[in-house]
């Protein structure tokens, strides 16, 4: 190529000249030939574009030629993108075939004789100098501070880690310093390079984007679903047809705006744009200040890191609550229905479907399961004058300390918001020594060190991608998004070498269609490696010892899709062949579970996976002779909205049901076979359930009031739908206002619930 470039070039130059360029191509290869490939690929691209610009030299009219070639490679993307308009692609594909037709540009222009218009021939001022800096410092603080450091702020304890503490707000120096980099030195690189006229475009695009960056991230995308630590949302957001209009519409009106007053008022630009920093830069301090606190308090995380021990006894009673973090109740037929050897692995069992819980997140369903109707959210907001936070730890402690007082050994493993904190805080039981608090998550999941520092990195490069695939039009947002890669090639890969052996250190799951998905997601492998080794932490001893064990697992609560049929994680997941007829394949006398899209799958797949590996764990109990003896609850604080029954959508799609259908199966003492029972109940249920017939009169040992369910005979169940969820923010004496339904006796039938109002 060096060659043939040289020689198009040095045609009709002396000899000395040919020779000059012959010798340097010659010396290139020699000194080039045992260079990395990366020196080498750059040098010959170098050559090859100099090699097409001395073709375009000697053509008679290489204006024209350029030109049609642009508006051939248009035409050839217009062809192939229409037709792919309908489907998954059809956001892309209508970008694509606006990047065509504006390809048609420059041969327009050469046959009409048509030049773009120079927006000013005055010499530049001072004032556009600094609308250009100002407008690039203001784009770097909103893409690589606020916004990241808004996501920070949401749940800053999802960001901090005990084994590698620090604070989380080192994320925006990486993200800032990107930003910084890609908006003030590159562009103002270019900027300080070009003449007064290139100058004032880029001032004028700089003002532009400014402007248009703001809107978008204030009043577009906002509701993508939850957003992982990994920078990764539950499902892969899309946005109608519909909603990528009007977004385009707003924005070109946007900046047709700040066009008009840039033409009309020069000096208005800059005293604007200086406004903009300034304010985002107070948003961006009150959210890392938010964080700093927050990260403050995570400092007892550091010190519970105990070896977890279950104990269970042969000969005296056991009694075990297992709480599934939004394991689906209405899921379970269907999943006995593909794998009816669980019902003899659930011996013992009754499943009842007919069970609703008090809200569809953890703050609202989780002090009830623990503590009973005296902490239902209509309950703890009659008890204005108390934090939520001690309302909720006072829920927690019920159990633990009721049964202890009676003579019990007791466990608790990951109490929800313990301390209303993210990372539970085993300081609430400190009061209390004969209880053992342990955390479990993460506690078995293999190269946790090196897959958390490899998420640490990623969060590092991803934080500014995610700053601007929030500012960027809603029609390229899922190209940054990239199905949470953000575009990085290494993170796909998901492997590290270590000590010259490759260790699988992914730390997302990129899921490319409703069947095939590639990684694991870091937080459902701390979940579900939990599940897989509780054999392992299980201490089983000969004597009389009556057990409590209340554990915690949120492998129903993380998203990942799964290998089937054995429902296990793999690095490489392809399902195609299970969902070629999905509703025939969910279908149980003619009722069917929709598996239409990912986030239904997922949400059945991890299901399915926590009643496998518990199951093999009830076998081991088996084994060691404790199985009879123990009385186990297992229950979820809530359900999710995720539109899988028809039967389920009640008040034209206001409610899903299956939001508040929580799962609870309940195997008592010595019980035998597999049982349905239609009975209404709640997951508030579970004190009643679990102290039936072994505590004499239980009653709550912080209120003195007895301990029973007649609540829900005496009066309908209240239930709030509200997503605020967070503790964050919601955590005065009373739940934020939200929407409360009453239902009585059956749940499945829509005239027994009734909507109360939004208060």
């Amino acid at each position: 190529i060096n060659i043939i470039s040289s020689a198009i070039y040095t045609k009709g130059l002396p000899t000395k000249a040919k020779v000059q360029l012959y010798g340097m191509a010659l010396i290139f290869l020699v000194f080039l030939y045992n260079s990395p490939a990366g020196l080498v690929f750059y040098w010959t691209l170098n050559n090859l574009f100099s090699l097409v610009k001395n073709i375009f030299y000697k053509l008679k009219n290489p204006k024209l030629v350029l030109s049609v070639m642009a508006a051939l490679a248009g035409l050839a993307e217009l062809l192939y993108t229409v037709s792919r308009l309908s489907g998954m692609y059809r956001h892309r594909a209508i970008l694509m075939v606006g990047f065509g037709l504006l390809l048609f540009i420059p041969v327009i222009l050469y046959f009409f004789g048509k030049k773009l218009p120079k927006v000013n021939n005055d010499p530049i001022t001072t004032e556009e100098k600094r609308t250009f800096f100002l407008g690039a410092l203001f784009i770097s603080i909103l893409t690589g501070v606020l916004a990241p450091s808004a996501v920070l702020a949401s749940s800053p304890e999802e960001f901090v880690d005990s084994v590698l503490y620090f604070n989380p707000n080192t994320y925006l120096l990486y993200s800032g310093l990107c930003a910084a980099g890609t908006f003030i030195i590159w562009f103002g690189f270019f900027y300080i390079l070009a003449n007064d006229q290139g100058k004032r475009i880029m001032g004028l695009v700089s003002w532009i984007l400014s402007g248009v960056f703001f809107v978008n991230y204030m009043f577009f995308g906002k509701d993508r679903g939850t957003l992982s630590t990994a920078l990764q949302f539950d499902t892969t957001p899309t946005f109608t047809l519909k909603q990528q209009l009007i977004n385009v519409l707003v924005l070109a009106f946007v900046a047709a705006a700040f066009f008009v007053v840039m033409k009309k008022f020069r000096k208005v630009p800059v005293f604007i744009l200086l406004i903009a920093v300034l304010t985002v830069s107070a948003m961006a301090i009150k959210n890392i200040n938010t964080t700093t606190k927050e990260y403050v308090k995570c400092g007892y995380a550091k010190g519970q890191d105990a070896q977890v021990v279950l104990p269970l006894s042969t000969e005296g009673k056991n009694v075990i609550v297992i709480m599934l973090d939004r394991a689906l109740g209405a899921q379970i037929p269907y999943i006995l229905n593909e794998r009816p050897e669980l019902m003899e692995t659930f011996d013992g069992f009754t499943y009842y479907p007919n069970t609703v819980s008090f809200g569809g997140y953890t703050n609202f369903g989780v002090p009830a399961i623990y503590g009973g109707y005296e902490y239902t959210p209509e309950n703890l907001n009659a008890r204005s004058d108390e934090l939520l936070a001690d309302k909720h730890n006072e829920a927690l402690l019920m159990m633990p300390v009721l049964f202890d007082s009676n003579g019990f050994e007791v466990t608790v493993c990951d109490p929800s918001y313990a301390g209303y904190r993210w990372t539970p805080d085993l300081r609430i039981y400190n009061d209390y020594p004969d209880i053992n608090a342990y955390i479990t998550s993460g506690k078995f999941n293999e190269n946790y060190e090196l897959v958390k520092r490899e998420l640490q990195l990623n969060r590092q490069r991803d934080f500014f991608l995610y700053g601007l695939m929030k500012v960027a039009p809603l029609t390229l947002s899922g190209t940054i998004y990239n199905n949470g890669l953000y575009n990085d090639a290494d993170l796909a890969a998901g492997i590290h070498v270590n000590d010259g052996v490759g260790v699988n250190v992914s730390t997302t799951q990129t899921v490319y269609s409703n069947t095939q998905a590639e990684g694991y997601r870091f937080d459902y492998m701390n979940a579900y490696t939990v599940l897989e080794h509780m054999e392992d932490i299980t201490e089983v001893t000969d004597d009389t010892t009556n057990t409590l064990l209340l554990f915690t697992n949120d492998s129903t609560h993380e998203p990942q899709m799964l290998q089937e049929p054995d429902y296990v994680p793999l690095p490489q997941v392809d399902n195609s062949a299970y969902y070629t007829d999905p509703d025939t394949r969910f279908n149980i006398d003619g009722r069917v579970m929709h598996m239409d899209n990912e986030n239904q799958i997922m949400h059945y797949e991890m299901n399915m996976a926590a009643m496998i590996e518990l199951g093999e764990w009830f076998d081991y109990l088996r084994e060691q002779g404790v199985y009879d003896n123990t009385r186990i609850i297992i229950v979820s604080d809530h359900g999710r909205d995720i539109a899988q029954f028809d039967d389920m959508l009640f008040f034209d799609g206001d409610l899903d049901v299956e939001f508040i259908n929580p799962l609870l199966l309940v195997k008592d003492f010595d019980a035998e076979g597999f049982t349905v029972s239609d009975e209404f109940m709640t997951n508030a249920d579970v004190p009643t359930i679990a102290t039936a017939g072994i505590i004499d009169d239980p009653v709550n040992p912080f209120t003195g009031n007895q301990i029973n369910n007649d609540d829900k005979y005496n009066d309908e169940i209240h239930v709030i739908i509200s997503h605020e969820w967070s503790v964050l923010t919601n955590n005065g004496t009373q739940f934020h206002a939200g929407d409360w339904y009453s239902v009585r006796e059956n749940i499945f039938e829509e005239s027994d619930w009734e909507y109360l109002g939004n208060y």
